[in-house]
């Protein structure tokens, strides 16, 4: 007598609810990298008005934020998109403001792909936005 157990396939409130918990986690991640670059940066007297350690730790895990997003790691846009926020701080205090709007519009871009990609059924629902014809050029890109 053989069985075999195949697991059932998460519903879509538990996808959401650890969607969730994921989102969360980022952004307690996002707010603490972000309160360090403001703590980090009172004491400083350097030209620059934060620690030198800061944009290669910051590149750093952007960097490993997109490698793991190509890996179709979930975390890898949570973790970019975290970063981002800790961008703009370190752009404040370092008086560098031009740095602000881009790390904005990556922030929503990488929650949206974070967002999408954690659930299956907001992809289809954004798709399928009235006035998006589907071509089979779109049809190829999807892919």
């Amino acid at each position: 007598m053989s069985t075999s157990y195949a697991p059932a396939a998460p519903s879509a409130s538990g996808t959401r609810s650890v969607a969730r918990v994921r989102l969360a986690f980022a952004a307690a991640l996002s707010l603490a990298l972000s309160m360090l670059v403001l703590a980090t940066a009172a004491g400083v007297e350097n030209r620059l008005g934060a620690p030198l350690y800061w944009p290669w730790l910051l590149t750093g895990l952007q960097v490993l934020a997109l490698q793991a997003a190509g890996a179709r790691r979930w975390w890898g846009w949570a973790l970019g998109a975290a970063v981002q926020p800790a961008w703009i701080a370190y752009a404040v205090v370092t008086a560098q403001l031009g740095f602000i709007p881009g790390c904005a519009v990556s922030a929503a871009v990488q929650t949206y792909n974070f967002l999408s990609a954690s659930s299956p059924s907001l992809s289809q629902r954004l798709s399928a936005r009235p006035g998006r014809a589907e071509t089979p050029s779109m049809k190829e890109q999807d892919r």
